[in-house]
C-alpha cells in the first residue's frame, strides 16, 4: 500500500502554469497574447516566439519586448468514497512573476531575433493536506478488522521550471514571403518535497501506530535539451498575413539529486530496491513537437481578426512508459483587435484546448483537463516608440476522471486559471 502512495510522486514531471495548455508546453508567453489567446500570424515583436518569419517584415532597427504575468491556479480532487477524512484535496498555485523577453534587429531583409521564456512549468504547486494517494493507505483499513477511522498528517510540494533561450534569423525573400530559422536550448528543473507523518488507525478508540513510518522525501531533478524552430509568413496583401511554424521534439533528460528519501525500505523492495527516489537516476521527460499555424485579417480597418490552431505530437515522446496513455492534442480560437484611436487598441480572445491524456493517463498528482479560455485587454501608445498591453484571461477546465471502476480509487479532477498581465514594447 506504502507503494502506491509515493509512486504518484515519482511520475510527475510538469506543474505547468499554460493556459490553454499543451502537456507541457506553455502557450502563454507574451502580456498580448493573454489580451487576445492567438498570435501565431502576429507581426508585433513576441513573433519572435509565436511566428519568427513575421520578423522579416518589421521596418528597419532595434526592438524589445518584455512581459510578466501574475498567475493564480488551484487543482481540486474529489473522492467518491466516505471512508476518506474528506471529499475533496485542493492544491494552489501562485505564480507571482512569469517573464517573457523578446528582442530583434532589422537589417534590410534580414532579421536576427531572440528570447527567453519559461517554455514549460514554471510555478509549484502545494497540497498542504496531501493527497487521496496518501490517505489511501489508511482510509483502505476503514470498515474492517474493527476500525473506525484514522488520522495522519501529510503534505507535498512540487515545482517545475522549463526556461528557454532562443536564438534565430530571419530573411525576406520578397514583399510576400519571408522565412525563419532559430536554436532554442532548454534547462529544467523538477523539485520535489513530501512529508508523511504520526500515521493513526483507531479501533473505535484505541489508537494504534507504527503500521506506517514517518517519510519524508526531498529531491530535484535537473537536465537540458535544445531543438529547432522552422517558419514561414506569407503576407498576400496588406490586409492578410498567414503564419506557419513547426518545433521538432525536444529529447529531455532529467537526472535525480536526492536529498532524503525515506521511501527504502517501505516501498516494495523488489520494484525499488533504492527507495522511490534515489539518486542519480535519470527519467525522460521529452517535449513534444508542435506545429502551429495562425491567420491575421483586417476585416475593417479598425476591426483586426486572429485565428491560431496549434497541434502537439505527444505520441512520439519518451515518458518512461506514461506516453503510452496519451494522444495528440490541439487548441484553437479566436481574437478580435479594434481600434478605438491611432494610440488605442481594445481585444478580446477565446481559446479551446483538447487533452492529450486518456484516463489512464490521470492521477491526483499529474492531470491533463480540455478548457475553454477568455481573454480580454488593451494596448495603449505611449508615444511613437513605445506601448504598453495590459490583458487578464480566465480559463474554464472540464472536470476530467481517472480510469479506475471502484469507488475507493475512483476520483475526479478539476482547475481554475486567472492570469493578469503587463507587456512593453520599446523600439529603436
Amino acid at each position: 500500500m506504502m507503494k502506491k502512495i509515493w509512486v504518484y510522486l515519482s511520475v510527475v514531471f510538469v506543474f505547468g502554469s499554460s493556459i490553454g495548455n499543451a502537456m507541457i508546453t506553455n502557450t502563454n508567453q507574451s502580456a498580448d497574447y493573454i489580451r487576445l489567446m492567438n498570435r501565431n500570424a502576429t507581426l508585433d515583436l513576441d513573433a519572435a516566439l509565436f511566428n519568427p518569419a513575421g520578423l522579416g517584415f518589421l521596418n528597419d532597427g532595434t526592438f524589445v519586448y518584455v512581459s510578466s504575468q501574475t498567475i493564480w491556479q488551484t487543482r481540486k480532487v474529489t473522492v467518491f468514497d466516505d471512508v476518506y477524512n474528506k471529499s475533496a484535496y485542493t492544491g494552489d498555485t501562485f505564480v507571482p512573476v512569469f517573464p517573457n523577453f523578446y528582442f530583434a534587429k532589422k537589417m534590410s531583409k534580414l532579421a536576427i531575433f531572440g528570447g527567453f521564456m519559461p517554455i514549460g512549468g514554471g510555478g509549484s504547486a502545494s497540497y498542504s493536506d496531501g493527497l487521496p494517494s496518501f490517505d489511501q493507505l489508511l482510509a483502505a483499513y476503514v470498515g474492517t478488522l474493527g476500525v473506525t477511522g484514522y488520522s495522519l498528517d501529510a503534505s507535498f510540494t512540487g515545482s517545475s521550471v522549463y526556461y528557454a533561450g532562443q536564438l534565430g534569423a530571419a530573411y525576406t525573400l520578397n514583399p510576400m514571403i519571408s522565412l525563419a530559422f532559430a536554436f532554442r536550448f532548454i534547462s529544467a528543473v523538477n523539485t520535489y518535497e513530501g512529508t508523511l507523518s504520526d500515521a493513526t488507525i483507531y479501533q473505535g478508540a484505541t489508537p494504534i501506530v507504527g503500521l506506517v513510518p514517518d517519510i519524508v522525501v526531498d529531491s530535484k531533478r535537473t537536465g537540458s535539451g535544445y531543438t529547432t524552430v522552422w517558419s514561414i509568413d506569407l503576407k498576400p496583401s496588406d490586409k492578410l498575413n498567414i503564419g506557419l511554424r513547426f518545433e521538432p521534439m525536444t529529447k529531455l533528460a532529467l537526472v535525480s539529486e536526492t536529498i532524503a528519501d525515506s521511501t527504502k525500505g517501505v516501498v516494495d523492495s523488489s520494484a525499488y530496491p533504492n527507495g522511490m527516489f534515489p539518486d542519480g537516476v535519470t527519467y525522460n521527460s521529452d517535449i513534444p513537437g508542435q506545429f502551429g499555424a495562425g491567420v491575421s485579417y483586417w476585416v475593417t480597418n479598425k476591426l483586426r481578426a486572429e485565428i491560431g490552431f496549434n497541434y502537439w505530437l505527444n505520441t512520439g515522446v519518451n515518458w518512461d512508459g506514461k506516453e503510452e496513455n496519451v494522444v495528440n492534442d490541439f487548441n484553437t480560437g479566436i481574437g478580435l483587435e479594434y481600434s478605438l484611436s491611432d494610440a488605442m487598441k481594445l481585444s478580446v480572445g477565446y481559446l479551446f484546448a483538447t487533452t492529450g491524456a486518456k484516463d489512464a493517463y490521470n492521477s491526483d498528482l499529474d492531470f491533463s483537463l480540455a478548457s475553454n479560455t477568455l481573454g480580454a485587454g488593451v494596448n495603449y501608445s505611449l508615444n511613437p516608440g513605445l506601448s504598453l498591453s495590459v490583458g487578464i484571461s480566465n480559463t474554464f477546465y472540464q472536470s476530467g476522471k481517472n480510469d479506475k471502476v471502484n469507488p475507493f480509487y475512483k476520483q475526479q479532477f478539476d482547475k481554475t486559471a486567472l492570469v493578469i498581465a503587463f507587456g512593453l514594447s520599446k523600439s529603436f
